[in-house]
């Protein structure tokens, strides 16, 4: 690993974060978040990092909106400080949720309507956010803090669609389940919708990969005319 950043550190490539997995093993995988200079071809770039003796493989994405960019303790994730967990500890919590606190589902599901918010708020103050853009943006969150792969389909004029999570790490880890597991996940939707269109909208899950479907499918529309959090929790439900 440390050969790795010597060579992004001489090529002026700005570490912002990265982790190492596999580090029992001969082999390992290291992914690595940089900042590259306007004039530098990525292809080009990833051709000399595979070079390296001791990389066998490279697979790069471009980030076009910068998700996380601190390596400094502590790590600073959209605005905020932010930390790394395994998938396993969130999840547990969640099951413990479930198992120990009635209206459990309404309770996540209104934790993540404020953290929806606030991204979405968060990027507001920093992008233009837009009818063209906003999809793609909440996308590519996703994908850089390993929540998931999103494929968003949303009509900025009906407020109405649907959210298709692939690798969702809740219902990856969850477990088999009667009932769908992510309803964090539908009210961080239902937040940052609703933070970025200025209307209380609703999402709710209605197909759960911890339920033995392929991906999780969460519908996206306009919630009824009264108390947000009480139509959420009434909806999800």
């Amino acid at each position: 690993m440390s050969l790795i950043t010597d060579f992004l550190e001489k090529e002026n490539a700005f570490i912002m974060f990265g982790h190492l997995d596999n580090i029992t093993q001969k082999t390992g995988e290291y992914s690595v978040f940089t900042e590259l200079k306007q004039d530098v071809d990525p292809e080009s770039f990833a051709r000399k990092i595979k070079e390296l003796e001791v990389v066998s493989e490279v697979e790069y994405g471009i980030s076009k909106y910068g998700m996380i960019y601190s390596v400094d303790f502590p790590l600073n994730v959209i605005g905020v400080r932010g930390v790394m967990a395994r998938a396993l500890t969130i999840v547990d919590i969640i099951k413990t949720l479930n198992q120990s606190v009635p209206h459990a589902e309404g309770l996540l599901t209104i934790s993540g309507l404020k953290g929806g918010i606030h991204a979405a708020k968060y990027f507001k103050s920093i992008l233009n956010l837009n009818d063209s853009n906003f999809a793609s943006v909440l996308a590519e969150l996703y994908r850089a803090v390993g929540w998931g792969i999103l494929e968003i389909d949303c009509n900025p004029e009906t407020y109405e669609g649907k959210i298709i999570v692939k690798e969702s790490f809740i219902a990856d880890v969850y477990g088999g389940s009667d009932q769908p597991v992510c309803a964090f996940m539908s009210g961080y939707f239902a937040g940052y919708l609703t933070e970025y269109f200025g209307k209380n909208i609703s999402v709710r899950e209605v197909s759960c990969k911890a339920t033995g479907k392929s991906v999780c499918e969460h519908i996206i529309s306009l919630a009824p005319s009264a108390n947000q959090e009480h139509q959420l929790r009434g909806e999800i439900r």
